[in-house]
C-alpha cells in the first residue's frame, strides 16, 4: 500500500499528544504549539475536535520525527539521509482516481484556521499546490500560503523568484485562466518534495518520490485539467480566472518569526472540494519550529548541498547555523585559495533565504555553533576574509530585506566569511591524541562528535 498520512501517524503515536476537548480554530492551535515549544518540547499534536474536525500539527517540529518519515536508521544523520534521497528522484505514476466520500463546491467543510494573533484572517498554509507550466507542460508542486476570503475564494501568495510566480505570469501574458489543485494531508515525505528546489520548473514530484522511496501517485482532476495527489485527505480544485486581478492579502506570521506585511495576490475560485468522510487536516504551525523545519531548513539544505558539491567537490558537509536558514555553514577540505568563496557563492545562488555563509575547514565541527565561531575568531584573517555582496535577491519574508524601487522588498546584502586557515603555514590545533579522547568518551558514555 502506498505511503499516506494515516500510516505515518500510526507509526509516531509514541510522539503524539491527543487533545480531545473542543479547541477553537482561532489562535488556540498555535497557542498549544507555542506552550510546548517554550518548554523545548515538540510533540505531534492531534486535535480531535476543531469545530468537530480532526487536525494534526507540529509534524515537522522534530528533526528526529522527520528522520522517521525518511526511514532513517538509528544514529543516521537526518540531513545526510536527505542528501542521499534527493539524489535518487522517482517519477510519479498516474493511478485510477481514488474515490472520496464527500464532494462539495466550496471549502465550508474544511477548517478555517487563524494561526497567530495579528494574522489578516484564516489561511491554508499546508496545501501542496500543483500548477502546470503553459509552455512546457511541466508540473510544479509547492507550498504557497492561501488566505481564505470566503467559501469560494482564496488568495495565493507566490513568492518573488519562485516557480509559481513565473507560471502565473506566463498565464497572465497568454490571457488564460490558471488551473490549480491544492492537496492537503499526505505523508510527510511528499511535503519534503514540495519544498525541494530542483533546477528549472518541475521536478518536485520526482523529488517527492525519492523522499517517499516510492512513486508519488497522481490522478486527473475532476473539474480542472491538472492532476491532484491521489493519497490526499482532501483536495481543492480551482482556477485563477484572471491572473491580473488581485486582492489584498496578509499579514501572516512567517518562518522568520515576524509578521509579513500586506500584499496583493491573485485569487483562486474554488470549483470542487473532495474529502475523505473522516478526513484528517494536516496543518503547519506558522512561525514556529514546525514551519521553519519544513519550509526552509532541511529540505532546502539538500538543494544547497547538491549545488555546492557540484562546483566544489571537496566540500564535506553543510548545515544551517542555529537551525536557521539565513545562516549557512560549509565544511570543506580546501585545495586552493579561493575555494571557500567559490563554494559560498554557489550556496547564495541556490537559496535566496541565506544571508550569511561561513566556510570552515574539515577539522571544524559544523554541528557545534561554538566551534564554528571559534574558527571565525581565530582563522578569518584580514579584510579579504569578509565579503559583502550588495543588492542580491533575498527572501522578502525576512524583514531585513529592502526595496530598490517600488514596494517589493526583494533586495538583500549577503555576507561571506572565509574562516578557513591558509593551506600552509598555520599553527596546529592543540589537543590530546584523538583516538585516546574517543576511547575515553566511549567509556564515559558521551556522544562522539566528528
Amino acid at each position: 500500500m502506498s505511503k499516506n498520512l494515516r500510516g505515518f501517524l500510526d507509526s509516531v503515536r509514541d510522539e503524539t499528544v491527543f487533545i480531545d476537548e473542543p479547541v477553537s480554530p482561532r489562535f488556540a492551535i498555535n497557542a498549544y504549539v507555542e506552550a510546548y515549544e517554550r518548554r523545548q518540547m515538540y510533540p505531534l499534536l492531534f486535535f480531535n475536535n476543531i469545530d468537530r474536525k480532526k487536525v494534526v500539527i507540529n509534524v515537522f517540529a522534530s528533526t528526529s520525527r522527520m528522520g522517521r518519515a525518511l526511514g532513517c536508521r538509528e544514529g543516521e544523520r537526518v540531513s545526510a539521509k536527505f542528501f542521499q534521497l534527493a539524489a535518487k528522484p522517482i517519477p510519479p505514476v498516474t493511478v485510477t482516481a481514488h474515490p472520496y466520500d464527500v464532494n462539495e463546491r466550496d471549502i465550508s467543510s474544511l477548517p478555517h484556521i487563524v494561526h497567530n494573533e495579528l494574522d489578516g484572517g484564516a489561511f491554508i498554509d499546508s496545501g501542496l499546490t500543483v500548477l502546470k507550466d503553459p509552455e512546457s507542460g511541466a508540473l510544479n508542486m509547492g507550498i504557497y500560503r492561501q488566505q481564505i476570503y470566503d467559501e469560494k475564494h482564496i488568495g495565493i501568495l507566490a513568492d518573488p523568484g519562485h516557480d509559481a510566480q513565473l507560471i502565473i505570469e506566463k498565464y497572465s501574458k497568454l490571457k488564460r485562466e490558471v488551473p490549480v489543485t491544492i492537496n492537503i494531508g499526505l505523508h510527510p515525505a511528499a511535503y519534503f518534495g514540495a519544498v525541494y528546489r530542483p533546477l528549472g520548473i518541475g521536478g518536485e514530484m520526482d523529488a517527492a518520490g525519492g523522499f517517499l522511496q516510492e512513486p508519488l501517485e497522481i490522478t486527473g482532476g475532476q473539474e480542472v485539467n491538472i492532476p491532484y495527489l491521489a493519497q490526499s485527505e482532501a483536495v481543492i480544485e480551482g482556477v485563477i480566472e484572471d491572473p491580473s486581478l488581485v486582492r489584498e492579502e496578509g499579514p501572516f506570521g512567517e518562518w522568520p518569526k515576524y509578521y509579513s506585511g500586506k500584499q496583493r495576490v491573485p485569487i483562486i475560485t474554488v470549483k470542487r472540494v473532495s474529502m475523505k468522510k473522516d478526513f484528517i487536516y494536516l496543518d503547519i504551525a506558522a512561525a514556529f519550529k514546525d514551519h521553519l523545519n519544513l519550509g526552509v531548513n532541511i529540505p532546502h539544505l539538500a538543494s544547497v548541498y547538491n549545488s555546492v558539491k557540484a562546483v566544489s567537490p571537496s566540500v564535506k558537509d553543510v548545515r544551517f547555523g542555529y537551525d536557521f536558514a539565513p545562516l549557512l555553514y560549509i565544511q570543506m577540505k580546501k585545495l586552493n585559495e579561493g575555494d571557500a568563496k567559490r563554494a559560498a557563492m554557489a550556496a547564495l545562488a541556490t537559496e535566496i533565504a541565506i544571508r550569511m555563509v561561513i566556510v570552515v575547514d574539515e577539522d571544524v565541527d559544523i554541528y557545534s555553533d561554538e566551534a564554528v565561531f571559534w574558527a571565525v575568531t581565530t582563522r578569518a584573517s584580514r579584510a579579504r576574509a569578509f565579503t559583502i555582496i550588495e543588492g542580491a535577491l533575498g527572501n522578502f519574508l525576512n524583514p531585513a530585506c529592502y526595496s530598490g524601487s517600488g514596494e517589493n522588498r526583494t533586495l538583500d546584502d549577503k555576507v561571506i566569511i572565509d574562516a578557513t586557515k591558509p593551506i600552509a603555514g598555520f599553527p596546529t590545533v592543540a589537543g590530546a591524541p584523538k583516538d585516546m579522547v574517543a576511547s575515553i568518551m566511549r567509556k564515559i558514555g558521551a556522544p562522539l562528535q566528528s
